[in-house]
């Protein structure tokens, strides 16, 4: 069994993260569990809030501490005070389980129509949430309905909506086609945009992010960092032929990139800035006072470890680690 950090988030407290962990046989079929780990306090806390065996592939929490979750099996998941219509798609999977039963959350759950794969979910609201799939299609819920969208990969028969960034449900950018495609939404339908791979270069998988300052972000290869509003005028911002961007977020008034064995940077004065050198920064996620980073899994004779590092708001300590140990 290999047993890999898929994902880590800010969790619905401050001083909180949620971590996704999964069974990883390399197929789409992993079990994944939905851990909450509390640092708040000076004793440390770690609950297993979700696990039905689905195999789990995406988390979002919204500014009101709701958590969404996508799975390959084309179910979501969430903790909001939401009421989902009738479905008459039966999913092999369900909430009879004591770890979401004894979860302390109310958990509801939808199947998508056609049994989607959701490989990404993401609001820029809390109120509309769109999951992104395999196949290119979305789906968007508005608080009512879901509605299943076309976009330019899945008319192309592309592969994968990778990533989410907008301001609002009328202005949201998304990944798509192998990470090769940028797609702009306007509240209506999905459109091309001008960004071409040829001229910017393919975008790394999770680099796309909102910034306060109304412009998207996007990280590509050859450690090139483009910016736009409307997906027709791109600005080149920085470039370092040898930082590989992993993925960008924003927080701590600030852009947050991790860039693997070189560590964490920012932008600063139009130029990338180091800001810690001491791990190898695989993904970063985050808002506000905090962003978590995956760190690479170690694995020895008896056990796997899979790590997460924390940068916060501490000025006694703003840089935290944490590891789960699993017996092989």
């Amino acid at each position: 069994m290999h047993v890999q950090l898929l994902k880590i988030i800010n969790g619905p407290r401050p001083k909180s993260a949620i971590a996704l962990i999964i069974q990883d046989d390399g197929s789409l079929e992993n079990p994944g569990q939905v851990i909450l780990d509390d640092f708040s306090a000076e004793e440390f806390k770690s609950n297993k809030i979700f696990y039905n065996g689905d195999s789990i592939y995406d988390l979002w929490v919204s500014p009101a501490g709701d958590i969404w979750a996508c799975s390959s099996f084309g179910n979501v998941y969430t903790t909001a005070d939401v009421n989902f219509p009738d479905n008459p798609i039966r999913s092999g999977y369900n909430l009879d389980h004591d770890r979401i039963r004894n979860s302390g959350y109310n958990w509801k759950m939808y199947t998508l129509d056609a049994v989607q794969n959701g490989v990404r979910i993401w609001s820029p609201d809390g109120v509309n949430i769109f999951v992104g799939t395999y196949s290119g299609h979305v789906y968007l819920w508005n608080g009512t309905t879901w509605t299943k969208q076309e976009t330019p990969t899945s008319e192309k028969e592309g592969k994968y909506i990778y990533h989410f960034a907008g301001t609002a449900v009328n202005n949201v950018f998304a990944i798509g086609n192998h990470a090769t495609e940028l797609h702009h939404y306007n509240g209506t339908k999905w459109e091309p945009t001008a960004f071409d791979r040829f001229t910017h270069g393919s975008l790394a998988p999770s680099g796309l992010l909102q910034h306060p300052d109304g412009f998207c972000y996007l990280a590509c290869e050859g450690g090139r960092i483009w910016k736009t509003r409307d997906g027709q005028q791109f600005e080149l911002v920085v470039q370092d032929p040898e930082l590989n961007i992993s993925s960008m977020a924003y927080a701590h008034d600030k852009i947050i990139i991790a860039a693997g064995e070189k560590g964490v940077f920012t932008i600063q004065d139009e130029q990338l800035v180091n800001l810690r050198n001491t791990f190898n920064a695989v993904q970063v996620s985050g808002s506000g006072n905090q962003a978590v980073f995956i760190r690479p899994e170690k694995e020895s004779e008896d056990k796997i470890t899979v790590a997460y590092a924390v940068y916060c708001s501490s000025p006694e300590k703003p840089w935290l680690g944490y590891s789960f140990h699993y017996a092989k």
